[in-house]
């Protein structure tokens, strides 16, 4: 058996394990070719994880955003304002910001529904 640790920096994926079906299966040519192997696979796996980490740090940016601007219009103030109120509200119910502003678009987008001729 062969196992190679999977990382990137400081940061471990998992092991890659490669399994002979004898006793003395692998050679210092095989052994090179899995440690290969698993920097190629380290890379995939930083390079997806930095993708899904982009795409959540993007899909956040947008419903703080929405919820900024449901509290600018409800409540006349300006963007920083409105933050303000997110941010205050994150603190003193210890939630994090992007739960905060998704409960109140969700709560928008519910009180829009309620008010749509059911047909």
């Amino acid at each position: 058996m062969l196992s190679f640790q999977l990382f990137v920096t400081h940061t471990t994926f998992g092991a890659l394990n490669l399994y002979g079906s004898e006793t003395g299966a692998f050679t210092d040519d095989s052994r090179r070719m899995g440690e290969i192997l698993a920097q190629h696979a380290s890379v995939a796996l930083a390079a997806s994880a930095a993708d899904d980490q982009f795409r959540r740090a993007l899909s956040s940016r947008d419903v703080i955003g929405q919820a900024k601007g449901l509290l600018m219009a409800r409540n006349s103030v300006s963007g920083q304002q409105a933050f303000a109120m997110l941010l205050r509200v994150s603190q003193n119910t210890n939630h994090k910001l992007h739960d905060i502003a998704g409960k109140l678009v969700l709560m928008h987008e519910d009180d829009v529904a309620e008010k749509q001729p059911h047909g």
